[in-house]
């Protein structure tokens, strides 16, 4: 249960009220609640370091074979240090662990640097944004995974990619 409201408050603070607040042109509430996080086929994680958790990821893991990777974040005090460089090896790891060939995602531009430097390639792709603030990139899960994508060296111990529980 702690997991689960560390998880909506570090996607509200970190994303939500940083790139959709009040003010900004494209303002939405942040709804703990909404249905596609009890979505079966969605899979809402925490990343966890020195046994707390800093970081987020929805996997939703559609039909079509692709991987939408929702709400990426790492706590503000733990970035810099590679840890979403580490979560996003992980989260690769999870998506083709359950038979997904591509990842999808909606980049911040703050972000967008971050995923091109880890393979992804600005690309639309089916549900992606209507926001013109975020950028759509993919990359395939072979890409992602020939070699598996080391887990870069942090100096904080890395536990896990685990199941948020509501």
């Amino acid at each position: 249960m702690r997991e689960w409201a560390r998880y909506h408050d570090i996607r509200k603070r970190c994303l939500f009220e940083k790139y959709n607040g009040k003010g900004t042109p494209y303002y939405f509430e942040y709804d703990p609640n909404h249905p596609d996080e009890r979505d079966p086929a969605n899979h809402p994680l925490v990343f966890l370091a020195d046994g707390q958790v800093v970081g987020t990821i929805r996997i939703d893991l559609k039909p079509d074979g692709h991987a939408v990777f929702r709400l990426v974040a790492i706590d503000d005090p733990w970035q810099g240090d590679g840890l979403g460089s580490a979560m996003l090896a992980m989260a690769e790891a999870f998506a083709a662990d359950a038979g997904a060939d591509m990842i999808c995602l909606n980049a911040v531009p703050d972000a967008y640097r971050f995923y091109t430097r880890h393979g992804f390639a600005p690309q639309r792709w089916v549900g992606c944004t209507g926001n013109p603030t975020e950028i759509p990139v993919v990359k395939p899960i072979a890409e992602a995974m020939t070699p598996r994508t080391p887990i870069p060296p942090v100096p904080v111990a890395v536990t896990a990619i685990a199941q948020a529980a509501a």
